[in-house]
This record gives structure tokens, sequence and C-alpha cells, in this order.
């Protein structure tokens, strides 16, 4: 805040799910959300709903305070609703002592919040914005030593329910180019109703589904497999899988599997990516270049005939990757003639790194 010329910030929204800052300010699950309120060198004041106390004080806010100390039921039986929005976030402001420039975040819809601040800077309230990286994003962005447990428990979830998916693919059958399940095409509803049974066991979610994609399909990065799509021996399948924890914590992870002998083109493909992510892997420590570890895979593609977004892309050549940061390593190939591959890990930055994904990498099921 300091650095940003910012004396106050106030993070908000209707819920924490959806909304990561706030559940990162607050450090609990607020179902109704709440208003959190930073002073620059003051601990944080967290206002919520009186029903949600509770939960509130579950979190790492110490000063609670409830949407009645402010005067909100009140408010909203004299003004319309924007305008005791308006003037109860005013009267937020002056009895917390927070002062501007304050900046508002958290993510929330878009008119409704310039609504507000066009509200508050009415009143005379200094609302500035920010560029980014932001103060959260900077906040966010390395990890406390319970944040790193908490995703490594996640690893060890989400590779329990890649492995007991797998032991479920190995009971299908490859009769030609066909794979059977009990005598029945596999499909990927089959599977997909495999894996969301695999995650309520684990006590975790999939919010935006699951990737199962088979075939030429997979050439497309985000197609995430529809129910009646067939599983066809020797062809790709992209299995990227994404589930989250009720803290908000995640876990990225992909695997390119193929039952039966793959296509020629396919293993090509595979052992080009391996061979890239391996590569970034060896790489990634702290303080390295994260446009030098770009550059190594789109030199290691380019060199085996696969054209790369290398040029297409500047980039921030001054990044680096910080300590206790975490992420992605996953590196892909696609071609609508044949499908897609792509290999993903999730890693602690640091030295050394620590990979938080657990799996072999393996082609063929």
């Amino acid at each position: 805040m300091e650095k940003k010329k910012v004396e106050s910030i106030i993070v908000f929204g209707d819920a924490t799910v959806g909304n990561p800052d706030l559940r990162y300010v607050v450090g609990a699950s607020l179902a109704r959300g709440g208003i959190y309120v930073k002073r620059k060198s003051h601990d944080p004041t967290l206002i919520v709903s009186n029903i949600d106390v509770g939960s509130a004080r579950l979190g790492r806010v110490r000063n609670i305070r409830t949407y009645s100390d402010y005067g909100l039921e009140r408010l909203s039986g004299r003004y319309d609703r924007d305008e005791a929005r308006a003037r109860f976030y005013e009267k937020i402001i002056r009895d917390t002592g927070a002062s501007g420039p304050i900046v508002l975040a958290g993510r929330n819809e878009t008119s409704n919040s310039l609504l507000l601040i066009d509200s508050l800077r009415k009143k005379e309230i200094k609302v500035v914005g920010e560029k980014t990286p932001t103060i959260l994003e900077v906040a966010r962005e390395t990890k406390e030593r319970s944040e790193i447990e908490k995703l490594r428990e996640m690893g060890r979830k989400t590779t329990r329910v890649v492995q007991k998916t797998i032991r479920f693919l190995l009971k299908a059958k490859v009769r030609g180019p066909r794979v059977v399940f009990k005598s029945k095409p596999l499909t990927v509803h089959a599977v997909k109703t495999v894996i969301n049974g695999l995650l309520a066991e684990e006590g975790i979610i999939a919010p935006e589904d699951t990737i199962f994609a088979a075939g030429r399909k997979s050439s497309d990065p985000h197609y995430d497999g529809k129910s009646g799509d067939l599983i066809r021996a020797g062809e790709p399948i992209v299995f990227d899988i994404f589930p989250a924890e009720p803290d908000g914590y995640w876990h990225d992870c992909t695997r390119t599997y193929t039952f039966s002998s793959p296509q020629r083109k396919v293993k090509e493909m595979y052992d080009a990516v391996l061979e890239a992510q391996t590569s970034a892997l060896d790489m990634v420590r702290e303080q390295a270049s994260c446009s030098e570890m770009m550059i190594q895979v789109c030199k290691l593609f380019e060199k085996k005939g696969y054209p790369t977004a290398r040029l297409l892309a500047k980039g921030n050549k001054e990044a680096r990757v910080r300590k206790n940061s975490v992420v992605t390593i996953e590196p892909g190939l696609y071609d609508p003639k044949v499908g897609g591959v792509r290999i993903e890990d999730i890693v602690v930055v640091g030295s050394p790194s620590e990979n938080l994904t657990h799996l072999p990498k393996d082609l063929q099921i």
C-alpha cells in the first residue's frame, strides 16, 4: 500500500465463492459475503451479515462488525437500493477512519461496482483504480506455509482421483478401433460420471467441470468433451482436471492418454511435449526468467517442426519467478487432423522447487 500510495483498501462482495480476493483477505467462507476494510498500518475490520458472524470468526480478521452496526436496515428503509448502498459504504468509510486514496477490490458485477464508485466520488470520497499487478495480486502471488500445505493436500487428492479414474479405464476393452465397457461403447459421459463420484469421495468439487477430450476434438485446448463423445483406440485423450476445495485452493493437472498403441503422429507429439515439459521443470527456480523458460520450450518445439506463438506475443522480459509462488508448467501441441497433447504439473517455486503433481507420465493406458 505504501508503494502504491494507497491509504485504504476495501474488498467486498455478496459471497466469498467466486470472489478470490475477498476469500483471501477474510480467510473464511461467507455465504453472504462481506466488506473488508484495511487502513495502512492498522488492523483490518470485517463487516458481515448478523447471521455470518460465526463463520467470520473462523477466519483471520479479529475485528468483526455487522451490517446493523452501520445502520443498513435503517438506510434501506429510507432510500432506494442504490442510494442506501452508497450511504452505507460512506458510513463505513467515515466510521472506520478509512481515508483516500481508497481502492475498491473484489470480483463483483461491473456495473454495480462502477455505480458505487461514482456515488462515493460524488460524496467527495477519493476512490482510485490500480494498475496490474494490484495490491492483492501481489499479496496472493506468493503463498504462506499453511497455503502451500493446502495445495499439497489438493495435489494428493487430485492424484488419487486421476489414479482411480485410470483403474476404471483399465477395465475397458479394446475391440479394433472401439473401446467398450461392459459390452457398450465407452463414452465421455461414463468417464465423467466416475470422475465426479471420485471428486465427491475426496470432498472436492470441479466448479468449472473437467476436460476429458478425445480424438481430434482435443486439438481445441479447452474443449471439455461432450457426453456422447466416443473413446477410440489409438487416439489422444486430454484429461485436464482442476478441482477446488472449500477454502478456495485448486489443483490443476493434465495428462494425455491413449487406449492401445498411439497413432504415430500422436506419439511424436507426446514425446515432444514431454521433453519440453521436463526441460521447463528443470528451469523452475527462484528468480528464474519467465521469458527464458518460454523461449526454451518454443525453440524445442520449433526444432522438431512445430510452429509456436513465440513471435506473436512480446510478454514481459523482466518477469521473474518468485519464491513460494505456485505455477503450472503445461506445454501442449494441437493438430486439428490428429488431436491435442498436453502435460501439466503444479510447482511451488523455490531452491529447489517442489512439484506437487505426483503422477506418472505414461501415454498408453
